[in-house]
């Protein structure tokens, strides 16, 4: 009796043998399978930190100098975010984190962007160190003048303390 399948059993051992090869050429035999195998030679470890990473566990995203001459921090009030408008380190940025140096007087002023209730305050880790008035009208501005201090920790609109809220860096001269 003669046999027909010789040829599929043929093909089918070729499929097998270009697919194991090709998965062996495309690293797919190496590793877990789960993509997360440690870096071989050619690879690197992206969780690595460098020295500067380790000197300060959260740097200031700004230069220290930058922050030495402001005396005035203004910000835009919309019920997204907070927007820097002055000093120009924190210009469009949402909800910048700032920097006060421990005694000096700074001067704040916010600005209602979008009309909605807004005030700014300024907290310890549980409540208002200094708080301006509430805006209800878009344009309206409010200023008030404030001594760093110690305690201050953050700042934060009170009618919407989720969405406007930045950190405040307290530095000693």
């Amino acid at each position: 009796m003669a046999r027909d399948d010789g040829r599929s059993r043929r093909s089918a051992l070729q499929l097998i043998g270009v697919t194991a090869g090709l998965a062996l050429v495309a690293g797919c035999t190496e590793g877990t399978g789960d993509g997360e195998g440690e870096p071989d030679q050619n690879e690197t470890d992206e969780s690595v930190t460098n020295e500067t990473d380790l000197d300060d566990p959260d740097p200031p995203e700004s230069d220290r100098d930058e922050w030495e001459d402001v005396s005035t921090i203004e910000f835009e009030a919309d019920t997204d975010g907070w927007i820097g408008r002055q000093p120009a380190i924190i210009e469009d940025e949402e909800n910048p984190n700032i920097v006060l140096y421990e005694g000096r007087e700074y001067e704040f002023q916010l600005t209602n962007g979008d009309g909605d209730v807004h005030n700014l305050a300024l907290w310890d880790e549980t409540d208002p160190v200094v708080a301006s008035e509430f805006l209800e009208d878009e344009g309206e501005t409010a200023t008030f003048v404030a001594e760093a201090t110690d305690e201050m920790e953050q700042y934060l609109c009170e009618t919407h303390e989720d969405e406007m809220a930045g950190a405040i860096e307290l530095r000693s001269e």
